[in-house]
């Protein structure tokens, strides 16, 4: 009873805090995202290297969207993969975890050959704080050098103009090198306890590009206008996670879980829930099903953008997870459809599934 007020105290100040911090910032563009976030880990948190049941894992994760209202519509690539080793400093004390791995992520606006690609390393500790209840305290760094480039062959600009019947004239504009890199730092934190061998919790934060390093494209150019502003600087983006899991019956769990981002003036809530149902007669098999919301609080005002439906498989150490999401603003409007379509496949080496260190998707 101790542990599980602890817990909750512990819960409702985190949730508060973040409700402070939806209230602050300036306005600016988010980062690209998955909706299956706890299939993409070390993209959410690098507190989350090393969290999972077993000795590695690899993960492999494509965004598309917006394909119904764009010729050409956006694409996120994320792979990576973990390792996780146990350190024990007695026979007797339960083993400390140390997480470490390697995520390559690729966004593309194809209309515009924009391409953003980074690599990055990762490392996190988790203390192990109580035997009985699983508990573990788990901190993560990233290092990552991200590059962004640009096709200027794909851009037109005014001065191009021939007056008839397009753009046939050479432009006058000064452009920058189309290709630059720059130094990506984030860190996090990740909370994870299992008080009975029905119910886990987990609780996650972390604060990604916290150098707010410049990622103008004129940032190196020798350009002799003094107007010319060289630099506009990617700014903070914190990141909260909690999830819970319950299981209700012999064979079905559900995972209730709330993931909340903010960037500047945009702030994004994803709220719902996951089932978990395993096959009981057929080892090593289970399906997921689950949905959620998300709301914004974008440009011109707060409401729920979208609602996501996913499916997912477990076949022995393979996760298989599909989702889409739904605009909900294209039930009340006549605009095209922005929605965007995902897949996800997670690999557990030596996976064992006896606990819920990091739940899935």
């Amino acid at each position: 009873m101790r542990t599980n007020q602890g817990l909750m105290k512990y819960i409702v100040g985190f949730v508060l805090m973040l409700f402070c911090l939806f209230n602050s910032g300036q306005l600016i563009a988010q980062d690209a995202h998955f909706s299956q976030f706890y299939a993409s880990p070390l993209h959410l948190n690098p507190a989350l290297a090393g969290t999972f049941d077993g000795s590695f894992r690899i993960n492999f994760n494509y965004r598309d969207q917006w394909r119904s209202a764009l010729e050409s519509p956006l694409s996120t690539f994320a792979v990576g993969g973990d390792l996780k080793f146990n350190l024990a400093f007695n026979k007797t004390s339960t083993p400390d975890v140390v997480g470490a791995g390697i995520l390559f992520y690729s966004d593309r606006v194809n209309g515009f050959d924009l391409n953003t690609n980074s690599v990055s390393v990762f490392g996190a500790y988790h203390k192990a704080l109580d035997k009985r209840t699983k508990q573990y305290l788990g901190i993560g760094m990233q290092f990552g050098i991200t590059t962004k480039s640009i096709n200027y062959e794909d851009l037109t600009f005014q001065d191009q103009f021939n007056s008839i019947d397009g753009y046939t004239f050479a432009t006058a504009e000064n452009l920058p090198p189309n290709n630059y890199g720059f130094l990506d730092l984030s860190a996090g934190i990740n909370y994870a306890i299992s008080p009975s061998k029905s119910s886990s919790y987990h609780v996650g934060f972390a604060l990604q590009h916290f150098t707010t390093p410049n990622v103008s494209f004129y940032q190196g150019s020798d350009s002799l206008d003094p107007n010319l502003v060289k630099e506009n600087n990617q700014i903070l983006k914190i990141t909260g996670h909690i999830n819970t899991s319950f299981q209700i019956s012999e064979a079905l769990r559900i995972q209730p879980r709330l993931l909340s981002l903010i960037q500047g003036d945009h702030l994004e809530i994803n709220l719902g829930n996951n089932f978990r149902y395993e096959f009981i007669r057929t080892p090593g098999k289970a399906v997921h099903f689950g949905g959620w919301f998300r709301m914004v609080n974008g440009i011109e005002n707060a409401s729920a953008e979208s609602f996501i439906i996913m499916g997912g498989i477990e076949v022995n150490q393979f996760i298989f997870g599909l989702s889409y999401d739904q605009n909900l603003n294209d039930l009340v409007t006549d605009r095209l459809g922005l929605n965007a379509f995902e897949l996800s496949i997670t690999y557990l080496g030596e996976h064992d599934n006896t606990s819920y260190l990091c739940p899935e998707f």
